[in-house]
């Protein structure tokens, strides 16, 4: 009886989470935060590469979804649907975790999640470790009201079988008579985002960050008025790249809850970007989450506003001969491929170095006589391109980091060599490196003035824009340059 309340408890919380505030549907150009519906469509061009369709499996509360576990997914299941695969911890009619291979648009053989312990908490609130031995989920502990994250570790029992052994406590910064939920671990498994009503929050459930160092995890900070609203943040993931997905219902959208994107940029994340009419409805679209051991499928929930609220499970595939700037993973689609990691590039310069106070002019300059460059490797190549700088660097900025705002990636070159922001006029640099062409406005030798365009940007109609660091006209990926 204790359990049957404890479920039917934190089903009643994630119905509340889902529920709470305002639900009508926000108007088509509304702008929150300065973002609009309109900005967002035109952000996801490569919808088309998508393909969305239902999966048949029923969404059972508490769970509000599903999550990857191995080769497969981790879902919860009425122990009568199971026939002969009752556990011996649990009687006839219980809810309990099943884990299974994902077919087509349905599952295969059903396997037990946890063979030693019932486990029958929300499985789309559950993140793992690299290797599936610790496991980070959501429970409402005997005597609590509201939930808490609670570590797991799989550990061999006395039989020899692997068993999820819990914590007796829940994380360390989970304090107080308040909610904490659906954690998301970063692929270093050095960071985690979570939601939670704690204080700090600007209103409802805002999603916070906690970092790791030794074994102990940092006091939780708000990530911002970028990413949460005086609404609803709820539903954190975190792909292989850390590129942020959740849901709001704060964010201007398309109905309730709408699912949104944030690309990381090493330092943070950028504006949120709307996964477009193609995933999101009038309804309430929640839950997502990406395969990360190769990203090419997802799954998320459509929950009705009205009637009983039935959801469902959808699973999201990439249509990859329809696919523009060949993205290789579902993340790709609306945060472009990531950037590369361990190469330095040197970058063709197409305006004169200039310091960082000179503000940019409201005409263009005469254009530059280009110097001939290095023949460009195939588009797909990842062999680094450096392409020579057209102009020699002012003494004033030899061996000086400066800050430029790179706000597109493309195969295909382009002609125009500036882009009009508020009505001025910035020149463009351009490199090449693996199969895209990459742009980048601006020349600040302090962080602050390259984060100030970048907001520009991304208020413009390019919210995929980053700060990138430069040394000698070659990007640099040390992240000292950052701090």
């Amino acid at each position: 009886m204790k359990r049957l309340i404890e479920i039917i408890t934190l089903s009643c919380i994630t119905f509340s989470l889902l529920t709470s505030g305002k639900t009508e549907t926000r108007p088509d150009n509304t702008n929150v935060n300065g973002y609009s519906v309109q900005q967002v469509q035109d952000s996801t061009q490569l919808v088309g590469s998508l393909k969305v369709d239902s999966f048949n499996l029923e969404i059972i509360p508490p769970s509000s979804g599903v999550q990857f576990f191995r080769d497969g997914i981790v879902f919860l299941s009425n122990t009568r649907n199971e026939g002969k695969m009752l556990p011996k911890h649990v009687s006839f009619g219980a809810t309990e975790a099943y884990t299974a291979i994902v077919k087509d648009t349905s599952l295969g053989l059903h396997l037990i999640f946890s063979s030693g312990s019932s486990f029958s908490f929300p499985c789309e609130a559950i993140t793992f470790s690299n290797d599936f031995k610790t496991m980070f989920y959501t429970k409402i502990a005997k005597k609590e009201t509201k939930e808490k994250i609670y570590r797991a570790e799989l550990k061999p029992d006395g039989d020899g079988n692997l068993n999820w052994a819990t914590d007796d406590k829940p994380l360390e910064f989970c304090n107080g008579n308040y909610r904490y939920t659906h954690p998301a671990l970063s692929a270093d498994e050095k960071m985690m985002i979570f939601a939670s009503d704690m204080a700090g929050s600007l209103g409802g459930m805002d999603l916070f960050i906690v970092r790791k160092t030794g074994e102990k995890w940092s006091k939780p900070e708000n990530t911002g008025k970028t990413i949460n609203t005086v609404r609803n943040e709820c539903f954190p993931y975190l792909d292989k790249d850390n590129n942020l997905f959740f849901s709001s219902d704060g964010q201007s959208g398309f109905g309730g809850y709408d699912i949104f994107t944030c690309k990381y940029n090493v330092e943070t994340w950028n504006n949120p970007v709307n996964l477009s009419e193609r995933i999101n409805s009038r309804d309430d679209d929640i839950a997502f989450s990406i395969d990360k051991t190769d990203g090419k499928s997802a799954f998320y929930t459509k929950k009705q506003k009205t009637g009983n609220g039935e959801m469902q499970l959808f699973k999201v595939g990439l249509r990859q001969e329809m696919a523009d700037n060949n993205p290789s993973s579902i993340s790709d689609v609306y945060n472009y491929k990531p950037e590369p990691k361990p190469e330095l590039v040197a970058v063709k310069s197409v305006e004169e170095a200039k310091p960082a106070e000179k503000e940019p002019v409201k005409t263009a300059p005469a254009e530059i006589k280009k110097t001939p460059s290095q023949p460009a490797s195939p588009p797909g190549s990842s062999k680094v391109v450096i392409i020579q700088p057209t102009l020699a660097i002012p003494d004033e900025l030899k061996d000086v980091v400066v800050y430029r705002v790179q706000f597109l990636s493309t195969t295909k070159p382009r002609k125009e060599n500036q882009i009009v922001i508020n009505g001025v006029a910035y020149k463009t640099f351009e490199y090449f490196y693996l199969g895209s062409y990459r742009y980048s406005v601006g020349e600040f030798t302090e962080l602050a003035g390259a984060k100030e365009l970048q907001t520009k940007l991304t208020k413009s109609g390019y919210p995929q824009a980053f700060t990138a660091a430069f040394k000698n006209n070659t990007r640099s990926l040390d992240l000292k340059s950052f701090k």
